[in-house]
């Protein structure tokens, strides 16, 4: 994902207009020879072996590994070196920022004769590598690559290459070796040293960064930014890590960025919001009407600490990158911007200040883990401070407990259990302990009481427990910090005092008395470890009532016979429809029926066929003169049928003032202009007159538009009047959508959502439908998200929420609901159904 590989497999950062790079080739130009191109002790980024001195292994450095393609993997080893002829080679491309891409097929040379079909793979040159390769490197050339990185080929499909495809830069450290056949060359050597070596001893590679508010869609850039959000890497639904990231700038540009990679630690190594990031070739693009970066071929990525004063040192996973005078500038004009702009920063929380009930990112050192069960971890950490209240401590048998007795002992007054679930399992095992890391989104709650516990008055105090939820939502996840971090720094200084204070404190207690190692959990307590209140992820929606239910499983509500009444939790598995503007329906609420919104086609056709028929009845003299209560204009439509249109202004006081507030009938109408005219109009009326007297069309299109929406009627319940009956209210008002309805016997229809959600919890699934009251349930009105695009939008986005697309299991929200259970009968037999009621999505206003 992100690449930049066209259609045709070619290097083909897709143009503006569409267009891609074609084949051609490249002029000859020779490199210089091994031995002659160290320049200040380092190793030059193009060089030439020549057949005459030896082979290509003995030209190489002895450290350096040949590895066959099959054999390569996303994290190379920086000793490994790669072997091929040049099959194919593209031309140049230049990204806007006037860095340099370019690409080439490799097929693996082999000395085996039986391989009839000889891997190949793409591999991509970034950058100053770009201007020493691309016209020194021609079809058929024998290279050696070194130091390159590896990722997911886009195009492998597609192209029937290799699943992984290379990259280089000098900024990875990355070496191309020509071998030259010394009878090719001879003529050509002498003059091409020198060039060769004045082009590399020119100064580093210009870059050019881009302010946020200036990208453009469809463009590869490269940025600086500060973290305003993020999400540590977490695994995708596919086989890579993804990583989130919001970063903002002086120029009040936002931009979103979603990063993946098949290996977690060549994401940005991101510790905390403020962080400051550069980000060479991201790709820019839109989704959801918001401009979204990807990364593409030859991403790379530098983090520094936000802090002001900090050490400049750059966080990542390149062997050597660019960082000059002006980079140092950038990062802490950044800093001071970032930290004279509060809102960037989120506040720190201490365990000396947690709340219940509170969501916080804890910073602390790692004392202890232990496995709970195949979906929980226990942390046992610290950061220094002593929660002030009575903390719940999570059975384990010691004998699991992974951590130094005497440390445990020793910081058994700071140190907090903190249960780490689903998704964030794996992170928690590959802990070490003694790690300084940052757990985010930490849930601090008080324990509910065991109903089974022995009731005593010490027992009666409420406990604080500490979670971190299952998914990933508002950057939930555990971040390891490098011990040059500042946080790091502020940590050690507040856990030193404290632990001297704290173990002062202990006086003669032996560690025997306070930690016997050997003892393992009562049943009791055994019992109590199963029965810890798991609540893995903070729900995605709440209740508005009913809190005082127990909560039952889907398999027990399964079980029972209707109708009754449920408090569940179960993750959404799938929901339909999927195509959300298929979810909004006509009810009608006298008949109790549904109906599906008229399409445009339908409504176009029907017009059409209304003027057809109308002009065939009126005869040669249609009513198109003045009324007391409304002033009537014609024209001519400019098409084939030389169609009259006919517009009659109600008469009113607010209409002359206010034109665009007029109340409109209108008849022989297309839709593009029922459209046009109810844009410009507060109200409009489609008729006909067929008669002398104007009336209503058929109900099966809109008989009115208020403020662009389109309100229709029930044809089963409806009684329509002639349209003069609405000449009263031009005089006494209100011109009201109610009362219209009313004067002209019109039974309105609800625009209403109508979904279907299938429920799993483990347990069990049901399918349980989404419509009564579903406005409450997604705060979006079902009127309002027909015509505005925004909450269409914010839709898709609560939906992606509750339901991720490409997402595991484990990353899907856990959502708390109301549902009851009824009959429907379908003349032969009943069947159960299922209804979610009293339920809205959490912070649905934030999506």
């Amino acid at each position: 994902m992100g690449k930049i590989i066209g259609a045709a497999g070619c290097v083909c950062e897709k143009l503006v207009n569409g267009s891609c790079l074609l084949h051609s080739k490249g002029s000859r130009a020779l490199g210089v020879r091994y031995n002659n191109l160290a320049i200040s002790g380092s190793v030059m980024p193009f060089q030439q072996l020549q057949e005459a001195d030896g082979s290509i292994e003995a030209q190489l450095p002895s450290h350096m590994q040949r590895i066959e393609f099959e054999k390569l993997q996303l994290s190379p080893s920086s000793n490994q070196y790669v072997e091929g002829t040049i099959l194919a080679k593209y031309p140049t491309h230049e990204f806007g920022t006037g860095e340099k891409v370019f690409k080439m097929v490799l097929e693996e040379s082999t000395t085996q004769q039986s391989v009839s079909n000889p891997e190949t793979i793409n591999t991509f040159i970034f950058g100053k590598l770009v201007n020493d390769c691309e016209h020194a490197l021609k079809q058929g050339d024998r290279v050696v690559l070194t130091k390159f990185q590896v990722s997911t080929s886009p195009s492998a499909r597609k192209d029937g290459r290799h699943v992984l495809q290379l990259e280089l830069s000098e900024e990875t450290g990355a070496t191309v070796f020509v071998y030259a056949k010394s009878v090719k060359e001879s003529a050509a050597s002498s003059n091409v040293n020198s060039p060769i070596n004045q082009r590399l001893k020119i100064g580093t590679q210009d870059y050019t960064y881009v302010p946020l508010n200036q990208i453009k869609d469809g463009v590869t850039v490269n940025v600086y930014g500060v973290v305003k959000f993020f999400k540590p890497p977490y695994r995708s639904k596919g086989t890579d890590f993804s990583s989130t990231v919001t970063i903002v700038d002086a120029s009040n540009g936002r931009l979103n960025c979603v990063l993946f990679n098949g290996n977690a630690d060549l994401l940005p190594k991101i510790c905390k919001v403020g962080d400051v990031v550069r980000f060479h070739r991201i790709k820019i693009q839109e989704f959801n009407n918001e401009l979204q970066a990807i990364n593409a071929a030859g991403f790379s990525a530098l983090t520094f600490d936000g802090t002001l004063g900090a050490p400049m040192k750059p966080r990542t996973n390149s062997k050597s990158y660019q960082f000059t005078a002006n980079d140092q500038r950038t990062v802490e004009e950044l800093r001071r911007w970032a930290n004279a702009t509060i809102s960037i920063h989120k506040p720190t929380v201490k365990l000396s200040e947690v709340k219940p009930a509170e969501y916080f990112d804890l910073t602390c050192q790692l004392i202890a883990k232990a496995v709970v069960d195949r979906s929980a971890v226990l942390l046992k950490v610290c950061d220094g401070t002593k929660c002030p209240h009575t903390l719940r401590q999570v059975p384990v048998d010691m004998n699991t407990l992974e951590g130094d007795p005497a440390d445990i002992h020793r910081l058994c007054k700071l140190t907090v259990d903190v249960l780490i679930y689903d998704n964030h399992v794996g992170a928690a095992h590959s802990l070490k302990v003694g790690t300084y890391l940052t757990i985010h989104n930490i849930h601090a709650k008080l324990a509910t009481l065991n109903a089974e516990k022995p009731s005593t008055s010490l027992e009666t105090v409420p406990e604080m427990e500490f979670h971190l939820h299952g998914g990933t939502s508002y950057g939930r996840g555990i971040t390891v910090l490098p011990e040059e971090c500042s946080d790091v720094q502020q940590l050690k200084q507040t856990l030193e005092p404290a632990i001297s204070e704290d173990q002062d404190s202990l006086g003669d207690l032996t560690l025997l008395e306070t930690l016997n190692t050997s003892r393992r959990p009562s049943a009791p307590e055994r019992a109590t470890a199963t029965r810890v209140e798991r609540c893995h992820q903070e729900s995605a929606t709440v209740l508005t009532a009913h809190q005082h239910i127990r909560t039952t499983s889907l398999r027990d509500v399964l079980d029972q016979t209707p109708p009754q009444k449920y408090r569940i939790r179960a993750k959404l598995a799938n929901y339909e429809p999927k195509a959300l503007h298929e979810s909004v329906k006509l009810y009608c609420p006298k008949c109790h029926s549904l109906q599906e919104i008229p399409s445009d086609d339908h409504v176009d056709s029907f017009l059409q066929d209304a003027y057809t028929s109308g002009s065939a009845a009126a005869g040669p003299d249609p009513p198109t003169h003045d009324a007391p209560w409304y002033q009537t204009t014609t024209w001519e439509a400019e098409d084939q049928r030389r169609r009259q249109i006919t517009v009659h202004f109600v008469k009113s006081d607010e209409a002359q003032s206010t034109p665009e507030r007029s109340t409109i009938l209108v008849e022989g109408v297309s839709l593009n202009e029922l459209y046009r005219l109810s844009k410009r109009f507060a109200m409009l009326i489609p008729i006909t007159s067929r008669t002398k007297c104007l009336t209503l069309n058929d109900l099966s299109i809109p008989f009115l538009i208020q403020d662009r929406k389109w309100h229709y009627g029930c044809k089963h319940c409806s009684h329509p009047q002639p349209v003069n009956a609405l000449q009263p209210l031009s005089q006494t008002g209100p011109w009201d959508l109610s009362v219209i309805a009313k004067v002209l016997g019109v039974q309105l229809l609800r625009h209403v959502f109508v979904m279907r959600f299938t429920l799993d919890d483990g347990s069990g699934s049901l399918d349980a439908f989404l419509w009564d009251k579903v406005e409450q349930f997604f705060g979006i009105s079902a009127a309002d998200v027909v015509i505005d695009e925004a909450l269409q939008d914010k839709l898709t986005r609560i939906m992606d929420t509750l339901c991720p697309p490409r997402t595991s299991d484990d990353d899907c929200p856990w959502l708390e609901c109301c549902i009851k259970s009824y009959y429907v009968s379908d003349g032969s037999e009943q069947k159960t159904h299922y209804q979610i009621f009293d339920t809205v999505v959490a912070e649905a206003e934030d999506v």
